[in-house]
């Protein structure tokens, strides 16, 4: 439900290379977290005798690492216990209990993307709580470490609607379809499918009961900061245990009911959630048909802002373009080129083969405009490739997902091995909706023909970006409770629901479906002029306050929804102007986050 996700905080050159990101950390002149008092003198911040043993984390000696046991069966005691592996970013100003977190996916770890992005989370959220990020159930440091090959970004021919282009959907269609059965066999056979039915977004919600009630107490309620996947995770809290429901902040919105009441394949989940990824018609007259900018789609919004930006700041733009569709047109062209003649990439070792595809170049731009601060560098490999260079985008759309070789155990003696989409698999399988007796799995040429659709009426471009279905091993026992996620509940706080006008992977339809669900008087909708997927979108100011007045006071606007005007300047430009700390925030969030 978002960008693949990468590997795990750096310790080694493990992750050198294009957009495998090695954050520096900074020198911290204390082992132990300090607080800043209301009267501006630091003291140290004190726990109280909870059970977990707090360390500073040697990733980053401000926060603080430790673990806590849960039920693995919370119906069932003899079935044992599992850890949970936390991080605590403690609080800067006078503490108000705790915000659980979820960064998005599934897949990756809540542990390693807290370093990045934590501080931004306290930032917005006014500093009052301790920041609690954890590694859910099969992801992370509580991986299954199986391996098995990755997906891959489907190739889309010229004319994938003739008799020809539809052969070499279906045929890629049939691998895929192969990989996910080999996939939930790797699975039960590692792990057990008995197991794997603990592993679910149901799951969760119980743990993160269990963390808020060893942390902030038996009577405290559930605070929540969590985007794309993670948005689900918040409903789910939500739905599930309304009368704990704290305050609850979900972005870049799944619907919750659709993800687990749906069959993936039929692709309705992901016709909406691309609802705004792009419009395949002319740029510049559909502007002048259409000034608000509202009504733009989010690849049209930034190719335009590149072509203002120009090539001195945008790498793609050329002196010589009229419009943006300049731009536009000699992207297609070049995707064109590629799915008749892929690029050789000379100098790539692993993983082979060593040729540059129209996928794996499409799925770079859709990572790109799912992170703006990012996407000037994302479009500088794309321009490459167009100039012969294709190993940026190659080793971006490839490692990324992979250990290196020679990876080494971390200071905790955790051996990354590149499985996230793996571990994705463990969730996805755990929440979704059951197949009723007899029901068979589509063919192939089923699940092509419903991606066609997409392709036809949702995004020509992107709409091939994920293949097929979810085929796994495990028994449903993650689904109990979710009946009625598509109820009104009475919750003990409303919640926050936030939007962004220019989100590719979930649109703004997506968060009014979330906020009319959950009724007026549970949910309101902020929705901000500002492009990029989930939290890796600046805030605006508006958006912003509404957001600290939330976690501080407590306190939401009045109505439905309110909505924040753009105060950002061209995306290019003023990616160009952050300085280094922000380009590694940027950077480190892109393991943090998430698309189906």
């Amino acid at each position: 439900m978002g960008a693949p996700l990468l590997p795990p905080y750096p310790r080694s050159e493990r992750r050198n290379g294009p957009l495998v990101v090695l954050l520096v950390l900074a020198v911290v002149c204390f082992a132990w977290p300090l607080r800043v008092s209301p009267l501006g003198t630091p003291f140290l911040t004190s726990f109280e005798d909870n059970g977990v043993k707090w360390k500073p984390c040697w990733q980053d000696p401000e926060f603080l690492c430790g673990s806590i046991e849960v039920p693995l069966d919370y119906d069932d005691p003899s079935a044992g216990k599992t850890p949970i592996y936390l991080t605590n970013l403690p609080a800067t100003a006078e503490r108000q209990g705790i915000i659980i977190t979820h960064y998005g996916g599934p897949g990756g770890s809540g542990v390693d993307a807290s370093f990045p992005t934590a501080r931004g989370i306290r930032n917005v959220t006014g500093g009052h709580h301790d920041i609690i990020s954890f590694d859910q159930r099969g992801q992370g440091r509580a991986e299954f470490q199986a391996n098995t090959v990755f997906e891959a970004t489907f190739s889309v021919p010229m004319d994938p609607f003739s008799e020809a282009g539809r052969a070499v959907l279906v045929e890629q269609q049939k691998q895929a379809l192969v990989l996910e059965e080999t996939q939930g066999a790797v699975c039960a056979r590692t792990v057990g499918a008995k197991a794997l039915g603990y592993m679910s977004t149901t799951s969760t919600i119980y743990d993160m009961q269990e963390i808020s009630r060893v942390l902030d107490g038996e009577d405290a309620l559930i605070n929540f900061w969590g985007g794309s996947y993670g948005s689900l995770v918040g409903q789910y809290l939500a739905s599930m245990l309304p009368h704990k429901a704290g305050r609850i902040y979900i972005t870049g919105n799944v619907p919750a009911d659709m993800w687990a009441n749906t069959h993936y394949e039929t692709q309705e989940t992901l016709r909406l959630l691309l609802d705004d990824s792009e419009y395949a018609v002319a740029f510049r007259i559909f502007y002048e048909s259409f000034p608000d900018r509202h009504n733009r789609k989010t690849y049209a919004f930034f190719l335009n802002e590149c072509f203002e930006a120009g090539p001195t700041h945008c790498p793609l733009a050329h002196s010589s373009d009229t419009s943006a569709e300049s731009i536009q047109d000699r992207v297609d062209a070049f995707l064109d080129r590629l799915q008749a003649q892929p690029l050789m990439v000379a100098n790539a070792t692993r993983p082979g083969p060593g040729y540059l595809t129209s996928g794996m170049v499409r799925s770079m731009i859709f990572l790109g405009i799912q992170y703006p601060a990012l996407l000037p560098q994302i479009l500088g490999y794309v321009a490459h490739a167009m100039d012969g260079d294709g190993f940026e985008v190659f080793a971006g759309a490839t490692r990324g997902r992979r250990a290196a070789d020679n990876a080494e155990p971390d200071e905790d003696g955790r051996v990354y091995i590149g499985q996230e989409a793996l571990c994705r698999l463990a969730i996805s399988c755990g929440d979704a909706l059951p197949r009723a007796e007899g029901e068979r799995v589509p063919t192939a040429g089923e699940i092509v023909d419903e991606m066609l659709v997409t392709l036809r009426d949702v995004s020509p471009r992107f709409g091939a970006t994920m293949e097929g279905a979810i085929i796994g091993p495990g028994r449903v026992l993650g689904r109990n409770g979710i009946e009625d996620l598509g109820m009104q509940k009475t919750l003990a706080t409303p919640t926050l629901v936030v939007s962004n006008i220019y989100d590719p992977i979930t649109p703004l339809a997506a968060g009014t479906i979330v906020q009319t669900t959950m009724g007026d008087a549970n949910a309101h909708h902020l929705i901000q002029d500002t492009a990029g997927h989930a939290y890796l979108a600046p805030d605006t100011a508006c958006g912003a306050e509404v957001i600290r007045k939330y976690f501080v006071e407590g306190v939401l606007p009045q109505g439905r929804e309110t909505r924040c005007v753009r105060d950002h300047g061209n995306y290019f430009v003023e990616a160009a102007a952050q300085n280094e700390q922000e380009m590694a925030m940027a950077k480190g969030m892109l393991g943090a986050a998430l698309v189906f």
